[in-house]
C-alpha cells in the first residue's frame, strides 16, 4: 500500500515542469552532454540502447527548456517504469497519465519505428 501512495506522489511530481533544480547544469552543452549520459546509463540495457540513440540524435537540438521537460517527464521515473512506459508494458493506473506526455510518445514512437 505505501508503494501506490509512493507511485501517485510521483506521477504529481511529474506535472511540475520547469523547475530548475541546483544540481543541473546552468549552460546548455553541459546539460545536454548529462542528460545523454543519463539516457545512456539507466542500468536496463534496451532502455540504455533506446534513449541512447534517441537521445544522439534529439538532444543536441534541443533548448534548455526543452532538456528540463524532458528530464522531468522521462529520466526522473525509476528505471523499471520509464521501461513499462516506453515498451507499452503492464502500465500501472498510477502512471496512465503519463502515457500522453510529449517526450513519451516521441520515445515510443521513435523505438516502435525500428530506427533503432
Amino acid at each position: 500500500m505505501a508503494s501506490k501512495n509512493f507511485i501517485s506522489k510521483r506521477v504529481a511530481e511529474q506535472f511540475t515542469k520547469n523547475i530548475i533544480l541546483p544540481n543541473r547544469p546552468k549552460d546548455l552543452y553541459s546539460y545536454q552532454k548529462m542528460l545523454m549520459h543519463r539516457c545512456t546509463n539507466l542500468g536496463m540495457k534496451e532502455l540504455d540502447i533506446i534513449l541512447g540513440r534517441w537521445s544522439q540524435e534529439f538532444v543536441p537540438k534541443m533548448n534548455y527548456e526543452e532538456l528540463n521537460q524532458m528530464e522531468s517527464e522521462i529520466l526522473d521515473l525509476d528505471t523499471i517504469d520509464i521501461y513499462n512506459l516506453l515498451l507499452q508494458v503492464k502500465v500501472a493506473e498510477e502512471l496512465k497519465p503519463l502515457e500522453q506526455l510529449k517526450y513519451v510518445q516521441e520515445i515510443r514512437n521513435y523505438a516502435l519505428k525500428g530506427l533503432i
